[in-house]
């Protein structure tokens, strides 16, 4: 803002002098417009997913997990692919309103024909009127639904004979049997668990009446089948469930039932739970959670009953054991008979022979004593942890129970009230206590932390306004400051919403409040400061009082004072403040709009807004604040005289004692740097070197390796949970107890292509096909049935056996085409030509005939698994109607070879690697390069139509892993290259500005150090963190290596001396005050809160150190002198050099009583005690000019002529007078 020191903006510092009031009405009502316009227009912010964006878009990898995103998106009736053909043929019957059932050749009419063709007649005359858009929501509806029905769970292997499946290879639907011959319907494939027939009937009948009368009855059998068969995930108030064993209501725990981790304590702490006393406690202690007043409203009820349900409980289960009512009756024979059981029966159980359905199928292989009531398998898999029992061992040792209650996670959105109740009580006594919890209610406990810790939040704004108002001594501008940052953020929401139109708003920006405070204050401490100074030197001789003892606004001017000196008191404030406040503003929101460069959403979300804000609350400082304090002088000019109350003298008082401690503070500072510069060069050089070897080296910036984002303090009751809960069975990750491995996905036919907004974590963009995509070649089909070869002989590759799988389709394919054209047991003696008897590679036209009836057919197998795998079709053009009419089924296929081909959009073929799914990020590294690399090598010997292929697995994590370790650097390195650039512009000296961002970078390095060794790793807030610490920690250095080029002298001694005399107690305000705010931040019950909070105490406290200690100490042993390496800029000196005449600047005697002021922005602050601009000081070559120098090339012409000294005071020179630096 370089414009503020030009005669050009006198017009504007008219409007601030005579216009206040308008200016702050039209910056509020402006304001106001924009927020109500932002508030109205979008949507209030949704945290109810405290991790979402917390994913890595427009990364190599993150383009293929979207491409794969929308590719299961778009398949199997999301969209215009299918996996099975046989579900697309039906989709064109559909579509085409071809929805009657096909009756049996043989099937004759009523004897009535006449009555009902009229009937029938006046129907078709209907059907003919629907639109084909109702066409579409019929077809629409009916795949829908089939596919609700398929998500459904299956039945147990051993009762596969009793599912209901796709009958043989024609797909025919043998639910509604017309005739009793075997043709039937193809409408639609269903699921039973019996055969069900209406009737043989073989007499003439209605077919539209009976079409739509079966149809009923389809619709009817699938709405009782779906509520039959889909999984029990939430339960009403009213639901009731019959009581198994006269016990427990369901017969086993769930892992949906909010539950509770129980450890023994005490001096019998290390004793194992399982005892009779042990059980006692924990029966007491279940009595406990279940006592709570909202516990009855929550929990599930028995049958008939308003009882609640019993919970699931060691005790209890050996009171069920035991024959007995209640837990508190327990006796040592009880606990002993139950060890037994469980002891005898844990081979069985460690073996996966015992599942929770032993006691109601008989297809468990153990004892019966050990499938009674399933006691063994819920005792040993929900209720005790994994070390409970060991294998070949008789001792048994409980570390951890589990208590479940009939509370389910579906009501986590109203059982918070419950949470609190729990949360209150003590639960626990002599012996046991609860340490865990999982109730479901992460995000919900959250946002209402969110929101209630917000007072931590306004308790540190408080203490930065209750510095203000301390500072200025006017209630007025401390309400206006306050104002003015809350209009930052009103607007910054705005600009953010609206005007960029941001969709998403992550909890992470809330974090920029913290922030913005402290910058917002020190701007406000920045102005006053400057407009203090020459407030009180313009009119120095209205009312002697001693600087020391002024407020802010001094002496006030009096009603016979001109506009015009107010007008030019504005313009000499505004051309100090403006440009001192720009560069502390441009630095900060620098570097958090440096983080638009991280691929994760979250965080690129973080630095617009942050960045954004800071811009917002710039822009205020120089209109609303200014307009604010000239309304202050307007308003109180005729209440402020030289006369003080008591009170006011009291203050005085207890200030000035403040500033002798600050004086004293700030010489034994001084003394200590210019004295013993080499000492703390060698040990801040040291500590330095130290912190980079703890972030480079060991122990490092350590990436995440849960994959579970820490919402809470480690001591909070679900973060203990989350850590303790791979100690049980049915928690245990699946890399350890189902053995899962990593899949290998390579994917043709669909570009790896990202085109969704980066910053809105649910646009995923569209699907973009391969147009070069051709699978039907023969070279193509040559090459995949190599490529399937290759695969098998790597060392990443595990062989699966068991179900039929359509992994490499082309294999299948292969064997499929091998059958007779004639099938001689076939009564119907059908010819299959072309798919059959034909020789590999097949010809383009029937390998695109053939392979979808190859993958129907695959489908229609008993044994078959489907998945992701195989080739995905889609429809061809527009068919006629005699294309496809007939075709019901496979087998109607292979008879039809006028059928128009489907068309083969994209092939995935997957394999299972032998590599277990790890969040080890170096585990997962080493697999994905080894198969990318492998993939691409493969690649390049693919024909033209098949190099467009890649290469996906379980990589979402790996991605943030990989991103957060790159894109963290790459935002350092920005933000380094933007303070630089700064350091540079406003320096104007190279070696200055190295120094400068030296020590900004041996700041960092210690501050990641110290939070390495509080243990923290490199997740999405660390990374925003230490991104953001270039841009706070890069304002002392700015301070300090400005003022040591403004310095009067140009000697390095003499140039230190005259910068510590001046900068020392801002840069102790400014960061004492923000780390105190953000020690505040650290009471939050929430971690981002304390995170933050963290942050900017170690930030503070370690750049003030080095910015104080070790740049000073340079500056003071090796800083420029006499001009060196200093830079010139041809049209700043053109411009300044009006007058012709230097002056010997003259050495400062003022001492400004607030020398302390807050967080990152004040220490230009001293600029009002300099005799002369900053900028025009940096402009000249090496003489310094006074201001009346200066002036002379302004057209403020009413300043006084001697202004040259107006920010000297009557007091003594407290620094040495310096030599002349006239060459």
């Amino acid at each position: 803002m370089l414009c503020f020191d030009s005669e050009k903006m006198n017009w504007y510092y008219h409007v601030l002098a005579r216009r206040p009031y308008l200016v702050v009405v039209s910056i509020a009502v402006y304001c106001v417009a924009c927020i109500i316009v932002a508030l109205i227009l979008n949507k209030l912010p949704d945290f109810s997913d405290p991790t979402l964006g917390f994913e890595t878009r427009g990364t190599k990898i993150g383009k293929r997990l979207t491409a794969w995103y929308n590719l299961l998106q778009e398949t199997d009736h999301n969209g215009v692919l299918f996996s099975n053909p046989s579900d697309l043929w039906e989709k064109r019957r559909v579509d085409q309103g071809y929805l009657e059932t096909r009756l049996h050749p043989n099937h004759r009419r009523r004897k009535n024909k006449h009555k009902n063709r009229n009937k029938n007649k006046r129907r078709k005359d209907q059907n003919q009127s629907l639109s084909n858009h109702e066409h579409q929501e019929v077809a629409q509806k009916m795949l829908e639904f089939k596919k609700r029905l398929k998500a459904t769970s299956a039945p147990p292997a051993d009762l596969d004979r009793d599912r209901d499946t796709w009958m043989g290879d024609s797909g025919v639907f043998r639910d509604y049997e017309i005739t009793n011959d075997s043709a039937s319907s193809s409408l639609e494939p269903t699921r039973r668990s019996e055969q069900i027939e209406y009737g043989h009937n073989t007499t003439s009948v209605d077919e539209d009446e009976h079409r739509e009368r079966v149809q009923t009855k389809k619709s009817t059998w699938w709405l009782l089948k779906q509520a039959a068969t889909l999984p029990t995930n939430s339960w009403s108030d009213g639901h009731r469930r019959q009581s198994s064993e006269g016990f427990f209501c369901d017969s086993s725990p769930r892992k949906e039932y909010s539950h509770f981790v129980v450890r023994r304590i005490g001096p019998n702490a290390t004793d194992s739970l399982f005892d009779l006393n042990g059980l006692l406690a924990m029966c007491q202690l279940q009595d406990q959670i279940t006592e709570v007043p909202s516990y009855r409203a929550f929990c599930e009820p028995k049958m008939l009953t308003t009882e609640c349900c019993r919970p699931w409980s060691l005790p209890n289960y050996a009171a069920m054991l035991a024959n007995k009512s209640s837990c508190f009756d327990l006796t040592t024979e009880d606990v002993t008979s139950l060890q037994i059981l469980l002891t005898g029966c844990f081979e069985y159980f460690h073996d996966l022979k015992m599942d929770n359905r032993c006691n109601e199928i008989p297809h468990c292989h153990a004892p019966e004593e050990c499938k009674r009531h399933n006691i063994v398998y819920n005792v040993l898999n929900f209720l005790t942890d994994f070390s409970f029992i060991k294998s070949n061992d008789s001792n048994v040792y409980l570390k951890y129970a589990v208590v479940f209650v009939p509370v389910a996670h579906s009501q986590s959105n109203r059982v918070l009230p419950l949470f609190h109740e729990w949360e209150d009580a003590k639960l626990s006594n002599e012996l046991v206590e609860v340490i865990a919890m999982d109730l479901g209610l992460e995000n919900e406990l959250f946002n209402e932390l969110l929101l209630t810790d917000v007072w931590l939040v306004s308790l540190g704004g408080a203490f930065v306004m209750a510095s203000v108002w301390l500072y200025t001594g006017s209630a007025f501008i401390t309400v206006m400051s306050c104002i003015a940052i809350c209009f930052s953020l009103g607007l910054a929401y705005f600009f953010y919403a609206i005007v960029m139109e941001f969709e998403f708003f992550p909890f992470m920006n809330l974090l920029a409040v913290v922030v913005i405070i402290g910058i917002g204050a020190d701007d406000v401490f920045l102005f006053l400061k400057i407009w203090q100074c020459v407030l009180a030197e313009r009119f120095s001789t209205r009312c002697t009082l001693s600087t020391q003892s002024q407020s802010a606004l001094p002496t006030p001017l009096e009603h016979s004072d001109s506009t015009e000196s107010l007008e030019n008191i504005m313009a000499l404030t505004m051309r100090h403040a403006a440009a001192s406040m720009f560069v502390t503003s441009l630095t900060t929101a620098g570097a958090f709009y440096a983080s638009y460069s991280s691929s994760i959403t979250a965080i690129k979300c973080f630095g617009i807004f942050a960045g954004t804000v800071v811009v917002t609350n710039y822009l205020l400082m120089i209109t609303w604040l200014p307009a604010s304090v000239s309304i202050m002088e307007r308003l109180f000019a005729s209440r402020m005289s030289c006369r003080q109350p008591l009170a006011q003298k009291l203050i005085h008082a207890s200030k000035k004692s403040i500033n002798r401690f600050c004086q004293w503070f700030e010489e034994c500072i001084t003394h200590s740097i210019m004295n013993y510069a080499y000492l703390w060069l060698l040990i801040f050089g040291a500590l330095g070197a130290s912190s980079a070897i703890v972030v480079f080296w060991y122990p490092g910036l350590q990436l995440p390796e849960k994959s579970h984002f820490q919402l809470f303090v480690s001591r909070h009751p679900f973060e203990i949970y989350s850590n303790i809960k791979q100690q049980f069975w049915f928690e245990k990750p699946l890399q350890t107890y189902e053995n899962f491995k990593m899949h290998m996905h390579f994917v043709w036919g669909i570009q790896a292509v990202d085109d969704g907004d980066y910053t809105n974590p649910n646009s995923y963009g569209n699907l973009h096909y391969d147009n070069n995509f051709n699978i039907s070649s023969r070279p193509a089909q040559l090459w995949i049935l190599d490529f399937c070869q290759s695969v098998r002989q790597q060392p990443f590759y595990k062989e699966t056996l068991g179900m039929l799988l359509p992994n490499c389709f082309i294999e299948n394919l292969i064997d499929f085409m091998k059958r007779r054209c004639i099938d001689d047991m076939d009564s119907t003696r059908r010819d299959r030509s072309p798919c059959c008897d034909a020789q590999f590679p097949f010809d383009p036209h029937i390998f695109e005939v053939c392979l979808p009836q190859s993958i129907s057919n695959m489908y229609d197998t008993t044994f078959f698994r489907p998945g992701v795998a195989g080739p995905k079709f889609a429809d061809a053009p527009r068919l006629e109607t005699e294309d496809f009419q007939g075709v019901g089924g496979n087998e109607s296929a292979e008879g039809n070879s006028l059928i128009t081909p489907l068309v083969t959009k994209a092939v995935i073929i997957e394999f299972e690697s032998n590599v277990a799914y790890s969040t080890i990020y170096a585990n997962i590294k080493q697999f994905y390069e080894s198969v990318e690399n492998w993939f691409q090598h493969q690649l390049e010997t693919a024909p033209p139509e098949l190099q467009g292929g890649w290469f996906t697995s379980d990589l979402k994590f790996y991605n943030v892993q990989d991103t957060l370790s790159q894109d963290t650097l790459i935002a350092i390195c920005l933000a380094m290259a933007a303070s630089l650039a700064v350091l540079l512009c406003f320096t104007v000296n190279l070696l200055i500005s190295l120094y400068a961002v030296l020590t900004v970078s041996l700041s960092i390095f210690n501050t990641v150090a110290v939070l390495i060794l509080l243990g923290w790793q490199l997740n999405i807030l660390e990374s925003i963190a230490v991104s953001t610490a270039i841009g706070l920690a890069v304002d002392f250095s700015l301070h300090y290596g400005i003022h040591y080029r403004m310095s009067p002298v140009k000697d390095r001694v003499a140039a230190t001396q005259f910068v510590l005399s001046r900068i020392i107690g801002p840069t102790v305000m400014a960061a004492s005050t923000t780390g105190l705010a953000g020690g505040i931040m650290m009471a939050s019950n929430i971690l981002p809160y304390i995170q933050i909070g963290v942050f900017l105490v170690v930030v503070m406290i370690v750049s003030w150190l080095y910015a104080t200690f070790f740049l000073m100490s340079l500056l003071r042993v090796a800083g420029p002198q006499h001009g060196f390496l200093e830079l010139k800029w041809p049209l700043w000196g053109k411009r300044s050099g009006g007058s012709g005449k230097f002056y010997e600047r003259k050495p400062s005697q003022v001492i400004a009583s607030e020398q302390l002021l807050t967080p990152t922005s004040s220490a230009i602050v001293e600029l009002a005690n300099s005799e002369t601009h900053e900028l025009e000081s940096l402009n000249s070559n090496s003489l310094i000019k006074t201001i009346s120098g200066t002036e002379s090339a302004h057209a403020l012409s009413s300043l006084p002529r001697d202004f040259e000294h107006s920010f000297q005071t009557l007091h003594e020179c407290k620094y040495q007078t310096y030599p002349s630096a006239s060459n």
